[in-house]
């Protein structure tokens, strides 16, 4: 199976061309990033012989020998190369979110629709062990009385530069800034405002928040009612009530903070018990998510299930590769990932008084 890789920064370093590098079934063809130096720098280290700067020289040179390309590229991106790949019936993974904006998020799926190529969403987080047997977990509890989910990210740069050595690119300065203003333009129309500080606090949580909206929706299905909003702490911090099918109430705390400790969690509060998904911090490799399950009532039990030490990151990548080879059926859908993006851009909505689409 062979696998171009478009877009070679932090994700793309640590995660995916290390574990595409080494699953049996798939072969690293080519790299494409904006910093060729970069890209060739790469290369140079996996012993891949083709380097581009964009995903058209990619597709017109190695379409007819090219399997599969996985998407790593900045989310506001995503659209043009994951519809130019799906048209060439080329089997497409797409790291999260799915688009910057609903409007791109909708050629996407139109996109995977009409194609026969398989395309997916990597929400690694749905891949993780943890998370696989939790749903068994919650099931056993009498029924819901709250759902709480909190992530808070650190500064991971701080994080990661002490445990991994990338290698830096240096992308033409006119493309940059052609792509921060397509990136500003795709935020203010996906949220309506040209507001700087909410359009930055939109900015941020597109990219934070989706796995957790995800995570929730595998484990509780639709939002059905956004209850209440509230954006502060300079943008940095919300909070969101949610109501999801059944009836299952959510209390959703997102934020960014300079410390260097990474906090997210998923806890499910019962009459009779609590199940909690501790998750670990998602750029330190093999580093386990535990499930936490309480019950009792007269006594107490706590178990701490720690399933496996694999990788959740390399999970989605062999999944991927599953359903491209053995037709199973994907998980995390582009369908599945544009829903997600509506429930941000309704929780911004929401904020701004306005009725949620």
């Amino acid at each position: 199976m062979q696998v171009g890789v478009v877009g070679c920064g932090l994700v793309a370093q640590v995660m995916h061309i290390p574990y595409l590098a080494e699953i049996p079934e798939t072969e690293l063809c080519a790299f494409v990033d904006a910093a060729e130096d970069r890209a060739q720098t790469l290369a140079d280290r996996y012993n891949v012989s083709n380097v581009y700067t964009d995903h058209e020289a990619l597709l017109e040179d190695l379409g007819d020998d090219l399997d599969a390309v996985v998407v790593l590229t900045p989310s506001h991106t995503h659209a043009d190369i994951a519809v130019d790949a799906l048209e060439a019936d080329i089997d497409t993974l797409v790291e999260k979110p799915l688009a910057a904006s609903l409007e791109d998020a909708e050629r996407m799926v139109e996109a995977d629709d009409a194609s026969d190529a398989t395309a997916m969403v990597a929400y690694m987080k749905r891949y993780d062990p943890s998370y696989e047997r939790a749903q068994s977990a919650i099931d056993g509890l009498e029924e819901i009385d709250l759902v709480t989910a909190y992530d808070v990210d650190p500064d991971h740069y701080r994080i990661v530069n002490e445990v991994y050595d990338l290698v830096d690119g240096n992308p033409p300065e006119d493309l940059i800034s052609e792509s921060i203003a397509e990136r500003q333009a795709a935020i203010e129309s996906a949220i309506g405002t040209d507001d700087e500080w909410l359009a930055d606090a939109y900015d941020f949580q597109l990219e934070h928040v989706c796995h957790d909206i995800n995570a929730l929706r595998g484990l509780f299905g639709d939002v059905e009612t956004i209850d209440h909003v509230d954006i502060f702490a300079d943008g940095r911090y919300a909070t969101a009530h949610l109501t999801y099918e059944d009836d299952v109430r959510c209390v959703l705390e997102t934020g960014d903070s300079d410390r260097k400790w990474f906090e997210e969690y998923i806890r499910v509060d019962g009459p009779d018990g609590e199940v909690t998904l501790d998750f670990s911090n998602p750029f330190i490799k093999n580093t386990p998510t535990e499930l936490r399950v309480k019950q009792g009532i007269e006594e107490l039990s706590e178990t701490v299930h720690t399933p496996s030490y694999e990788e959740s990151f390399k999970r989605e990548l062999e999944y991927f590769v599953g359903c491209v080879e053995a037709d199973a059926e994907v998980r995390t859908t582009f369908a599945e990932a544009r829903d997600d993006l509506q429930v941000i851009v309704d929780i911004f909505r929401t904020y701004r008084g306005e009725t949620p689409r």
